[in-house]
């Protein structure tokens, strides 16, 4: 088995050489995988950066290939119709793999024959101490995960495998996309709007089709977050744009939110928002958060509208 690694990246000329460094240290004879960058429509050069990299260091042991489609899933889709390998292996320009990372990654598909997506422990390396706020939610809404050091299957509905470190078997990562239209109506983040739900939506859809989903801790990153990640108005933004992403990837299991009645999903929603204004943090999230327990519910009432406005199509 062979493992394509892929690099999705939007302007990430100033992060990609450390991912790329890191590819350069793994254990695996490079016989047994590749390199792909997709550049998702940059304008710093990240594709220029990128093949100088891969020329210099890496002996040309690489491809950079252009989508000008913007939209993480669109540079996903792209990934799976380039991709060589029978596994491709997601990488975003600010994931560091472990050296052991494509092994394992390669060991766990051949472990497990239902497995369409696997993805591991995700850590974080904060660039600077977190703020108490971006250290509670960094397990939700900075793709921060860590479920122990024991293989599970990842089964519950409306779950799934964290974007950063995914991997889904190539030939499964192209009939969702090219079945199901998946890039059109769940687009994940496109430049700087960061809309989510990508990573969930192929979760989601390899179940209907009858996969597996693993979390594999052997499968080890660390997620570099800088300073400007930690900021509640970027919390904000992130928490709209994981509300956006669960209305639109609710559509692949949820018949309701496919027919007139996602209107009524949606006005539920605004409705739960309104409450929230109204309301404000709860007892039981003041009394066991006192310190930020306004900006959490701040945060959350931000997803929900997220919700609500996907599902009207508005803002």
């Amino acid at each position: 088995m062979e493992a394509t690694i892929a690099i999705c990246s939007y302007n990430g000329a100033a992060r990609v050489g450390d991912v790329l460094m890191a590819l350069i240290r793994q254990t695996i004879d490079r016989s047994k995988w590749e390199i792909l960058l997709i550049d998702n429509a940059s304008t710093d050069g990240t594709g220029e950066v990128a093949n100088r990299f891969i020329k210099d260091k890496l002996g040309g042991c690489g491809r950079v290939v252009h989508e000008e489609q913007p939209g993480l899933s669109f540079a996903r889709a792209r990934a799976a119709r380039e991709a060589r390998g029978e596994i491709v292996c997601f990488l975003d320009d600010d994931n560091i793999p472990a050296s052991n990372f494509i092994a394992a990654a390669i060991q766990a598909f051949a472990e497990r024959p239902k497995a369409g997506v696997i993805g591991g422990k995700v850590l974080a390396r904060w660039e600077t101490k977190p703020t108490p706020l971006a250290e509670i939610v960094a397990p939700f809404a900075l793709a921060i995960c860590d479920y122990g050091d024991t293989a599970r299957l990842v089964n519950v509905v409306g779950g799934g495998i964290v974007g950063a470190g995914m991997c889904v078997r190539r030939d499964l990562l192209n009939a969702i996309f090219s079945s199901t239209q998946l890039a059109i109506f769940v687009t994940d983040r496109i430049g700087s709007n960061l809309i989510g739900g990508g990573d969930l939506a192929i979760s989601v859809v390899a179940r209907l089709m009858g996969w597996e989903c693993w979390y594999v801790p052997a499968l080890q990153i660390e997620h570099v977050l800088p300073t400007g990640r930690m900021k509640k108005d970027y919390l904000l933004r992130i928490y709209e744009g994981i509300g956006r992403g669960q209305a639109a990837t609710r559509k692949c299991y949820d018949w309701k939110a496919r027919s007139p009645l996602s209107l009524l999903i949606g006005l539920k929603d605004y409705c739960r928002w309104l409450s929230g204004q109204w309301r404000g943090p709860s007892a039981e999230l003041c009394y066991q958060r006192p310190a930020v327990a306004g900006d959490l519910h701040e945060l959350h009432q931000s997803m929900v509208w997220g919700r609500a406005m996907q599902a009207f199509r508005i803002l």
